[in-house]
C-alpha cells in the first residue's frame, strides 16, 4: 500500500533511509572523537618531548663541563688574604684568580677590606672532575 503523504516512497523505505542516515551520523561522530583523541595525544608526546628536552638542557652548566663542584676548609697562616688563598688555590673551573677571591669572599661572608684571623678556617670552592684529577 502506498501513502500519499510520502510520494513515492512507501512507509519501510522512509523509515530505512532515517536509519542508514543516523548510522551514517554516528560514523561521523565517532570519527570526529578518534580524531580529536589523536590530535590531543599527539599534541602530549610533543609537549612532553620538548619539557623532557628543555629539562634536560637547563641542567648543563657551564660548570657541568669541569666537573663537580666542592668545597674545603683551609686553616688561615700569618700573612694569608682571600687573594693569597685564592691564587694557592687557583685551579680550572674559574675564570680568574680575582673570580674565585670574590666568590670565597661571598661564601664566607667576608668584606674586601676585611682582615683574616689567622687559625681560623676559611671555606674554599674547587671543581673535582669525574675522574676524580
Amino acid at each position: 500500500m502506498r501513502s500519499t503523504y510520502y510520494g513515492e516512497y512507501d512507509y519501510m523505505d522512509r523509515v530505512e533511509e532515517m536509519r542508514f542516515k543516523r548510522i551514517a551520523r554516528i560514523r561521523q561522530v565517532r570519527r570526529q572523537k578518534m580524531l580529536i583523541i589523536i590530535g590531543v595525544l599527539i599534541t602530549m608526546a610533543f609537549i612532553s618531548f620538548f619539557s623532557i628536552k628543555a629539562f634536560a638542557n637547563t641542567n648543563t652548566t657551564s660548570s657541568d663541563s669541569f666537573g663537580t663542584k666542592q668545597y674545603k676548609s683551609i686553616m688561615i697562616y700569618c700573612q694569608d688574604t682571600v687573594e693569597s688563598i685564592a691564587e694557592d688555590n687557583y685551579g680550572f673551573g674559574f675564570t680568574s684568580v680575582d673570580k674565585m677571591a670574590e666568590e670565597i669572599r661571598n661564601i664566607n661572608h667576608i668584606s674586601p677590606d676585611e682582615e683574616l684571623i689567622p687559625g681560623n678556617y676559611i671555606i674554599v670552592p674547587y671543581f673535582k672532575t669525574a675522574s676524580g684529577y
